[in-house]
């Protein structure tokens, strides 16, 4: 008998310390997409900017912009930058990624 009530008073202990994981909505999830491509937009400095699905990893959303060149005398070439939105500081960072 004492057996199980340390059991049991074990088993209430942890779960009284442990902290409920909450799910993000799906709302969320779209507005955190949203706001990484419109970010990485921004950061490319592209004209014509089309962004790929971002892929969501631990702490950065990896976007892809494709565009063309803004400067006058790339007369609208092609590009590509690869950019990481920090989901922590909400700053994008792009570099240039091969075409």
């Amino acid at each position: 008998m004492n057996k199980q009530l340390l059991v049991a008073a074990s088993i209430a202990a942890a779960t009284a310390f442990t902290s409920p994981a909450f799910a993000s909505s799906p709302d969320s999830w779209a507005e955190l997409m949203k706001r990484a491509s419109e970010s990485c937009v921004k950061a490319s400095e592209l004209k014509n900017a089309r962004t790929g699905v971002p892929v969501d990893f631990s702490d950065k959303v990896l976007v892809i912009i494709d565009g063309t060149w803004p400067q006058p005398h790339m007369k609208d070439a092609p590009a590509r930058f690869a950019c990481l939105y920090d989901k922590s500081s909400l700053t994008a960072e792009a570099h240039e990624a091969p075409l």
